[in-house]
């Protein structure tokens, strides 16, 4: 009897320890226990916003190309398309969705840039199909292949190719890494408990709209279907960079632990995200670059190449803490250059060195 007692005082104490200094294993947050699922299959996701605002840039895309068949370009057209005003769209659906669009969406910085490229697009557009040479805008024909055609400034500049990518950058990629995965969107503050039907938690619906602007499938890598924009580039630097799969991965699990509640889960993943998004620019800009010097002789795909590298690279300066410094980045600008006939092949090589070395890319520059 008075073992028992004292077997019930003991216990009896160390409740009481426990109570008072609120240091027993009880007390302590564990993380939480939850399965994450091998494709992007979650209940009440919704990013259509974000698959407009792709169509939208797909739109634009189509309409500049006619440029490179000798037609001449409207540039208020193209800044209708921007701010989708005045039902520019051949998708009525775009059309309708008035309260979206990628002006407002753009980096504020980046906005008037923009919209002068419109005007320089649809200027070199007047030479209506004229042969273009070093200081005549007009159409640069492939010596290699007859069948590439493209529009260019009189420096050669294929200004339809620079508004593209740089668009994927200052919209896609600046809102997905600097707006929807930020504190702001995904922080402590942000509610995670309402769930709105076919929407999800303001956490949840935010989360999902960064990963619409990747543009993959809910099932990528497994399925290469009908890629868009940044998921489409991740697939051809993948085999160097494992682009696809680190994206993938933390995209998925991340939504699963904003689901389960597991907060450092969610931000393990969206630091992943960041990262790996911005190892994908760089890469993207390597692929063009080596590509450009590639066809140097070819200035039409030459400067097709070097156009889409230049959209790449103004990309990079679209996040924040990136790993390209503001003086890295002018020395890339520099060796590209304004006049695309001038930049040379050792240029060319300068400025991919530049940019693998702050992507510590060094070993798999050639593979891109």
């Amino acid at each position: 009897m008075l073992s028992t007692f004292k077997n019930k005082a003991v216990a009896f104490a160390a409740l009481a320890a426990c109570v008072a200094f609120t240091s027993c294993s009880d007390d302590k947050e564990d993380t939480p226990s939850y399965n994450v699922p091998e494709t992007y299959n979650f209940a009440n996701v919704d990013y259509t916003g974000q698959e407009q605002r792709i169509a939208m840039l797909g739109e634009i895309d189509t309409y500049i190309k006619i440029g490179n068949n000798g037609t001449v370009l409207n540039a208020q057209k193209l800044k209708n398309m921007y701010a989708n005003t005045n039902s520019p769209f051949s998708d009525a659906s775009l059309n309708a969705a008035t309260s979206k669009q990628l002006k407002n969406k753009t980096i504020s910085v980046a906005v008037a840039e923009f919209e002068s490229m419109f005007d320089k697009v649809a200027a070199a557009s007047q030479s209506a199909g004229a042969a273009a040479s070093n200081g005549t805008a007009g159409i640069l024909t492939s010596t290699t292949d007859p069948s590439k055609k493209y529009l260019v400034d009189a420096n050669g500049v294929e200004y339809g190719q620079v508004i593209s990518k740089g668009l994927m950058g200052a919209v896609f990629y600046n809102q997905a890494v600097e707006g929807y995965l930020s504190a702001e969107k995904i922080g402590p503050t942000v509610d995670n408990t309402n769930v709105t039907p076919n929407v999800g938690t303001t956490m949840e619906h935010h989360w999902d709209e960064a990963f619409g602007y990747f543009g993959a499938p809910k099932d990528f890598p497994t399925n290469l279907n009908n890629l868009k924009y940044w998921a489409n580039y991740s697939n051809k630097v993948s085999a160097a960079i494992g682009s696809n799969k680190a994206i993938m991965d933390a995209f998925i699990k991340g939504r699963a632990a904003i689901s389960a509640k597991d907060m450092a889960g969610k931000d393990a993943a969206a630091a992943i995200i960041k990262t790996e998004w911005e190892r994908l620019v760089a890469a993207s800009a390597i692929l063009e670059l080596n590509a450009a010097k590639k066809n140097i002789a070819d200035q039409s795909l030459k400067s097709h190449y070097l156009s889409e590298a230049l959209g790449f690279v103004m990309s990079l300066k679209y996040k924040g803490d990136r790993k390209l410094s503001d003086a890295k980045y002018n020395e890339v600008m520099a060796k590209i250059g304004t006049n695309f006939y001038n930049t040379t092949g050792t240029d060319i090589a300068a400025a991919v060195d530049i940019i693998s070395t702050a992507y510590n890319l060094d070993s798999v520059k050639a593979q891109l």
